[in-house]
């Protein structure tokens, strides 16, 4: 049913976009190849059986990570087997997820190198947090003799298929102490653990970068993108502090603002009065 209606209604759908700018090249790239996907026409493999002489056509995928079910369904089970298997000691398993501000997301769509960067921070404040917490639970003599474990995947889209980069870190619940090879747990719960990581990865993200004392001509595409992510966080923080200071008018007289119940008193003493 997916391959007909996009089969159907492609041709029309890019020609009405292209009267109003036009689809990004990687968007008309995911759909012409999700088209030509298992379609013998467009190329095959011939497998023959030495023993029974059986031969069969298999059609070539398009091996895109857009949408399409086929190719996205393999890869996903095959990961998935992949780090079952091979990757994620048997341990419980933490789910962190990363949610960075509308303008960064944004920036991250388009800028491999920045999101690379962002990921690696994430990745790097997760784990810190988790080995100095090892540390001083378990008495260890070093940040060294506690390990961590997790793997990295970015989401680029959200339910509603908008373009929302946000990072996943599936990655074990417990640390591992070199001194006795033993899982231990430590104390802290998931939220404190979350605010912890929230903070240093906020941290990190505002430190001055290395490439920015570059000349302009050099670094003048990531500088700029870090200057907007950085304007992006504070005007969220900005918003965020206005709503804290309404909600707390909206408390002190629910359903009528301050003006309101001036006027109120007002003239009520002028009734008093007269």
């Amino acid at each position: 049913m997916l391959y007909q209606t996009v089969a159907e209604h492609w041709p029309a759908f890019l020609e009405r976009a292209e009267e109003h700018g036009g689809l990004p090249r990687f968007v008309v790239k995911e759909f012409e190849e999700y088209l030509r996907c298992g379609r013998l026409e467009h190329g095959c493999l011939h497998l023959v059986c030495r023993e029974c002489g059986y031969s069969e056509l298999v059609a070539f995928s398009c091996k895109q990570r857009g949408f399409c079910p086929s190719c996205l369904g393999r890869r996903m089970a095959d990961t998935a087997v992949h780090l079952e298997q091979s990757v994620l000691p048997r341990v419980p398993i933490r789910h962190w997820i990363c949610s960075l501000p509308w303008g960064l997301r944004a920036l991250l769509g388009y800028d491999r190198k920045l999101c690379a960067e962002v990921v690696s921070a994430f990745m790097a404040e997760v784990d810190r947090s988790l080995r100095w917490r090892a540390k001083r639970q378990l008495g260890l003599a070093s940040v060294a003799d506690a390990h961590t474990g997790g793997v990295a995947a970015v989401q680029r889209t959200d339910s509603a298929l908008r373009l929302n980069v946000h990072l996943r870190r599936p990655g074990a619940d417990e640390e591992r102490a070199r001194r006795s090879g033993a899982i231990h747990e430590p104390g802290d719960g998931p939220a404190q653990r979350a605010r912890h990581a929230g903070r240093a990865l906020s941290f990190h993200l505002r430190r001055p970068h290395p490439c920015a004392a570059l000349p302009l001509r050099r670094s003048s595409r990531r500088a700029h993108a870090r200057q907007s992510a950085r304007r992006a966080g504070e005007d969220l923080a900005r918003q965020e502090a206005a709503g804290r200071v309404h909600a707390g008018r909206s408390r002190s007289c629910p359903g009528r603002p301050e003006d309101q119940r001036r006027d109120d008193r007002r003239c009520a003493s002028n009734s008093t009065q007269r």
